[in-house]
Formats: C-alpha cells, sequence, structure tokens
C-alpha cells in the first residue's frame, strides 16, 4: 500500500492551479457521479485531485463552502480485499461502497477514519 494522491476541494481548479508550483495536469472531467469538476495534477511522486463542485447537491459542496482545502488522503491497494481488511482492522467507516472513478480509471472505496477523516482506497492500477 501506498499513497496515491492527495484530495483537494476547491471554489476554482483554475484559480488553484495559478498557485502550485507544479502544474502538469494527467486528465481533466466532468464526473456525474460526483457533480464536480476533477483535476489530476501531476507532482515527483504523488498526485493531486482537485475537486470543484458544481452544485448544491455535490458530495462535497457543503465542504467547499465552508472553505474548502485539503479533503481526503488516496491508498493504492491491490485489491478491493486488502481495501476492506485495512478498513475492518483500522475499524473505519465505510461511507461509500466501491464504485468505478473515470478520474483514475479504477474502482474506489471511500471511509471515514478514527480522526475523522476521509480515506479513499483506489485499486492497483496497471503502471
Amino acid at each position: 500500500m501506498r499513497v496515491h494522491h492527495i484530495g483537494y476541494v476547491v471554489k476554482s481548479i483554475e484559480r488553484y492551479k495559478k498557485n502550485l508550483i507544479l502544474q502538469e495536469t494527467i486528465k481533466s472531467i466532468y464526473d456525474p457521479i460526483q457533480k464536480a469538476k476533477l483535476e489530476l495534477i501531476k507532482s515527483d511522486n504523488i498526485y493531486i485531485e482537485l475537486i470543484e463542485p458544481q452544485e448544491e447537491s455535490a458530495f462535497t459542496y457543503a465542504f467547499m463552502k465552508k472553505g474548502g482545502g485539503y479533503h481526503h488522503l488516496c491508498y493504492e491497494v491491490e485489491s478491493k480485499q486488502e481495501a476492506l481488511r485495512v478498513v475492518q482492522e483500522r475499524k473505519m467507516i465505510k461511507v461509500l461502497d466501491f464504485v468505478y472513478a473515470p478520474l483514475l480509471e479504477a474502482e474506489v472505496i471511500f471511509a471515514y477514519n478514527r480522526n475523522r477523516e476521509v480515506v479513499e482506497f483506489v485499486i492497483c492500477q496497471k503502471r
């Protein structure tokens, strides 16, 4: 297991990117499930996911209205079983079961850890 990306909820991806040192966009999409614009940016050894909610019913809209910023840490795991094992062992609360994430082109699962932080697990991608 390794860190895959850090997710930030922002009011404007374009405005936010202007202040980043590294700005190499890997992929930019609109995700109808999240009702948000998403952008994956590459850093040296980690990705940054920018999330720009597009409507009030978006999962991250209320978070953005409170100021946004750091939202979640995503770990890359080998399998669904590994993700579920970590969630169970760490006594996390699963908040969104496995779903296909078009930005990452992989399945993901979301949970809250005991620090009340969002944790995402992405099933290992072919390199």
